[in-house]
């Protein structure tokens, strides 16, 4: 049983249902604990537990605050406590609403949730975990809302409420009779539920499940969607752009033609800044000006003079040296059938995402306001209010959508930078990195180094380790607060080890003999941060391919290697899904190959069979088949999305 059936079955009620004019509207507080009960201390972890679950269990006492506001017209105003990045969180998140609220999906207004410091991190968009943290609160807030709907239409007609329907945003007698939410809204807010509501049944759903596309594609492919630098709210914010350290780290020494370029027409301030190095976010010089083409073109222009910074002395192959050497070392030795020894190094990868970093900041003596799509806003809120002096409830983020994040908003340097430039130039700034900033000096998945090994005993896989060496990844933009905050008493090994045996130890998800993976990490002065995963773009992979030599070194196909070693039925369904469909084995031309991976992760599975043409100057992927096994899908056409992105991301980080 689910909370929300507990919730339901002990017929406890939402707190917050308001007046605000003629309408309902449900600032979803529920009470799940009654007076006088004991404060719940951190859950015992489940012997297999996701990180995905530690954010629900985190997000606990606000998961059921969601605002729902029923208007005369009969639309639906519905706030997200999450970012939408591209990933189609608005369209999943109101498909669920529309379907349990019985109403049109047309009828729903959408919007995201802006910065609340009551939330703390509970307002992350990270970790893959939105639609199951909000699955359950969005059920039995709608059911909440159709019990009020029924008994209001019961009172005005004076039926038993049991014998009335809800359908398409109306409550419907047998008679034929129909009053609109809209219209019941005002009673609604005072009713007394005549009955318990009602959760829906998974039979009785008409838009979960069927594929759709996003609910504002159309605005998106024709260029109507607003992102932050389309706002017009702020008057005079001024284009800016950043100049940033050009070696991590560095620091402005000088600014030698600031009088030349502010000379330029149309050039208003040269603003040098400092930035946030505690939290690695870049210090630099902002020019502002009439519009971003010519602030870009004053920028290209200004020469600046930078000191030294911590990195200045490290080669590629020095950091290198310094991953393999930290390693733990293998301690499996030969057994005589067999051994893979092997070692891999992945670079630096940028998030590179099709919207830089932006931000719209205004600075006032007692007000800093932000409108920007930071993926754990309350952080921001609370770096900024102390790097600028003011208090967090003087802090205001308004949330709107970014043009893709894959974790690169989980930190927050555009609305930093901007709240930190407008307090200096005196002026509301709208601050835009330059792509070639973010490729030169933004953050990036850390560079690693692995050492695999694998033995053989009797035919069969013996040992399997997996040693990494990585610069840190760095989780201070929330996300690590969160986890540190579950596992403090759970000897986990710390939030980077949970996180890298999340993506490697414990989701191996072949019989593989005795295993050990580890993780050794050095500081360096890069930002760094997760993209897409944490660890398992890196890790899995890897395991994958010692799979595909293991299998050679044994003279084994590596489909029928792959289903001989998985652990269970219900892997196997998919991985011979994805080999069924995607014809493993079929003839091709010389030059083109087949590889099959496997990965389990966010509690679903996924297999991918991908042909490759390297008969070109570079690789080519020519064919993918995809089997996944996600649980529940609220839409498939969007979980379709989210794996062709990762079977093109992915090409293309090995492939460079």
């Amino acid at each position: 049983m689910s909370l929300a059936d507990k919730v339901i079955g002990r017929r406890r009620l939402l707190k917050g249902f308001l007046i605000a004019g003629p309408t309902l509207v449900v600032a979803g507080r529920l009470d799940l604990h009654p007076a006088g009960a004991a404060i719940p201390g951190s859950p015992e972890l489940e012997e297999h537990q996701d990180f995905t679950d530690i954010f629900i269990q985190d997000d606990g006492p606000f998961l059921y605050d969601l605002l729902v506001e029923i208007k005369p017209d009969n639309r639906v105003y519905f706030e997200i406590p999450r970012m939408e990045v591209g990933q189609g969180i608005m369209t999943t998140i109101a498909t669920m609403m529309a379907d349990n609220l019985d109403v049109p999906l047309e009828n729903m207004d959408v919007a995201l949730s802006k910065a609340e410091p009551k939330r703390a991190d509970a307002q992350l968009t990270g970790g893959s975990h939105s639609t199951r943290s909000l699955w359950d609160p969005v059920r039995v807030i709608a059911a909440q809302i159709r019990a009020r709907m029924t008994s209001a239409a019961a009172l005005q007609w004076k039926v038993p409420p049991g014998i009335l329907r809800t359908q398409n945003g109306y409550v419907i007698a047998p008679d034929g009779r129909k009053l609109s939410y809209g219209a019941l809204s005002a009673a609604a807010a005072t009713v007394t539920p005549m009955e318990a509501p009602r959760l829906k049944k998974p039979e009785e759903y008409k838009l979960i499940g069927q594929p759709r596309p996003r609910i504002n594609a159309r605005d998106i492919a024709t260029g109507k969607a607003t992102y932050c630098m389309d706002l017009t709210e702020v008057p005079g914010a001024v284009p800016t752009v950043p100049l940033l350290w050009e070696r991590h780290g560095a620091t402005v020494t000088s600014v030698d033609n600031a009088a030349e370029v502010l000379a330029m027409p149309g050039v208003i301030a040269i603003t040098p800044f400092p930035g946030y190095p505690e939290m690695l976010i870049p210090g630099g010089v902002a020019i502002s000006a009439e519009t971003f083409g010519i602030a870009k073109k004053a920028k290209n222009a200004l020469k600046v003079t930078w000191g030294a910074g911590p990195m200045d002395t490290l080669s590629d192959p020095q950091i290198d040296d310094i991953l393999a050497g930290i390693q733990d070392k293998a301690v499996a030795p030969d057994l005589g059938e067999g051994v893979i020894d092997a070692t891999f190094r992945w670079p630096y990868v940028s998030h590179a995402p099709m919207e830089t970093n932006t931000a719209v900041a205004r600075v006032t003596a007692d007000k800093v306001e932000i409108w920007s799509g930071p993926q754990i806003p309350n952080t921001a809120v609370r770096n900024i209010a102390k790097e600028l002096g003011y208090a967090e409830n003087q802090v205001v983020i308004h949330i709107g959508p970014r043009g893709g994040a894959f974790g690169r908003s989980l930190f927050h340097d555009a609305p930093f930078q901007a709240a930190q430039i407008s307090k200096l130039l005196g002026k509301p700034v709208k601050l835009m990195w330059m792509r070639e900033e973010d490729l030169k000096v933004g953050r990036t998945r850390p560079t690693s180094v692995h050492h695999l090994r694998a033995t053989i005993k009797g035919g069969q896989v013996a040992t399997f380790e997996h040693r990494m060496g990585c610069a840190e990844m760095d989780l201070r933009h929330g996300l690590g607060d969160i986890i540190s905050h579950q596992l403090v008493t759970h000897n986990n090994g710390g939030v980077d080890n949970y996180f890298f045996n999340q993506s490697g130890s414990g989701n191996i998800p072949y019989n593989v003999g005795w295993r050990s993976v580890s993780l050794q990490q050095h500081v360096l002065a890069v930002p760094s941060g997760p993209w897409r995963v944490v660890y398992a773009g890196q890790v899995c992979t890897l395991n994958e391919i010692l799979i595909d030599e293991l299998a050679r070194l044994l003279g084994k196909d590596e489909y029928a290697f792959r289903r001989e070693l998985m652990i269970s039925d219900k892997h196997r369904r998919v991985l011979d899904l994805a080999a069924h469909e995607g014809q493993w084995g079929r003839p091709l031309p010389k030059g083109v190959a087949q590889g099959l991976g496997f990965h389990e992760e966010y509690h679903s599975l996924a297999a991918y069979l991908m042909e490759v043409d390297t008969r070109g100057p570079e690789p080519r992927m020519t064919r993918c088949t995809i089997a996944v096994d996600p649980g529940y899908t609220v839409n498939p056409q969007g979980t379709a999305s989210g794996m062709y992105s990762a079977a093109h991301d992915g090409f293309a980080a090995t492939f460079k």
